[in-house]
């Protein structure tokens, strides 16, 4: 953002550029509260415009909250199965994160016009217009405030005014931890959206019901939870694509633990290791500590990232997803995991074997 101009002028000088052209709104990994609620705005915007704006996924809807609320509010998204779904688009716009999906490619004349997002990390990407703000707790409260500031604002006239300010205030519940982590501005988000909002869905989509696989991964995590210090660690083994959140409700429980700072599980979901990252240890930066642990693609694009207090990372298993053996490609995964670890975590090895060890005498 550049001069003196509000980024929400920005925003509509650029959107304005792109006038009858077709954009797609491309949520990055398993769409979640905060990116469904921030591409249900940015496509309100877009179509007030005159931009011709769908939201699209290529990863599922996995968590049982964020189905509920996209149908609740009927909120259709495109799935995208490969680059040929992409074709009729010209434009790009990318929501609650700086990079695109990276399990797809992109076709070359799809041209990438905004990012919003309040995640750190670089940003590698050049967008025409891009608004991160590292310091707010949800994207959708930075969308809220686009709408307040009279771009397609809200005026309570119609239904789609409901389904946007109930969209975007569960976002910001979510991404805030229910508010706990809530900044100033995303307290006056939520102010600005709540009068437009239907309470009904909200409590609906608010219940925190688990399920059965929740509940498995859970049992698989603490059975080979390891502890070091503050620091928790544990595999969970192979999870269904469809049940990928399940990885990141354990580690919110397992962060509970009163002598835990930092809570790490990782699992086999499809053909990547995917991960979830909890802390509240002043001294581990979520996206820093998983960069570190992981590195990067051949690109630069870091395998995990994340804010304040928690994380996630997806790593490709390459020539590792052709090991037909399940139980020797889980050891090979959590082998190459661990030595990863070890550089941040020393004496992680040595616990390892002391739980495998107690394992084996049971």
């Amino acid at each position: 953002m550049t001069g003196q101009t509000a980024p929400h002028q920005q925003l509509e000088t650029v959107l304005r550029s792109a006038q009858g052209e077709p954009l797609i709104i491309l949520l990055t990994g398993h769409p979640d509260p905060d990116a469904i609620g921030s591409a249900l705005a940015h496509q309100r915007i877009c179509e007030s415009l005159g931009v011709p704006a769908t939201i699209g996924h290529v990863l599922p809807v996995s968590h049982r909250e964020n189905r509920a609320l996209c149908k609740l509010l009927g909120i259709n998204m495109l799935q995208v199965v490969d680059e040929t779904t992409l074709a009729p688009f010209h434009y790009l716009s990318l929501v609650d994160s700086s990079s695109p999906e990276p399990s797809i490619t992109l076709p070359p004349q799809l041209e990438l016009l905004t990012i919003v997002d309040h995640h750190r990390g670089p940003m590698r990407l050049e967008p025409r217009f891009a608004d991160i703000r590292s310091g707010i707790g949800a994207s959708c409260s930075i969308y809220a405030e686009y709408l307040h500031n009279g771009l397609a604002p809200l005026s309570g006239a119609g239904a789609d005014d409901s389904r946007v300010a109930t969209a975007l205030l569960f976002g910001i519940q979510t991404d805030t931890d229910d508010f706990a982590l809530a900044t100033t501005a995303d307290f006056l988000a939520a102010a600005h959206v709540r009068p437009f909002c239907d309470a009904q869905i909200l409590r609906q989509v608010g219940r925190r019901t688990v399920s059965a696989a929740t509940m498995t991964v859970l049992w698989r995590a603490l059975s080979n939870l390891v502890v070091v210090r503050d620091f928790a660690m544990a595999g969970v083994g192979k999870v269904a694509p469809g049940d990928r959140d399940s990885i990141a409700v354990a580690a919110d429980y397992i962060h509970r633990r009163e002598d835990i700072d930092t809570v790490l599980l990782f699992g086999i979901v499809g053909d990547r290791i995917d991960g979830s990252l909890r802390t509240n240890s002043p001294s581990v930066d979520p996206a820093v500590f998983l960069k570190s642990a992981f590195g990067t693609d051949r690109d630069g694009t870091p395998f995990g990232g994340g804010r304040a207090d928690k994380g996630g990372f997806q790593i490709p298993l390459g020539f590792l997803a052709e090991v037909e053996d399940g139980e020797m490609l889980w050891k090979l995964v959590e082998k190459t995991v661990l030595a990863r670890l070890e550089r941040l975590v020393p004496d992680l090895a040595t616990h390892v074997a002391r739980r495998d060890d107690e394992t084996r005498r049971r």
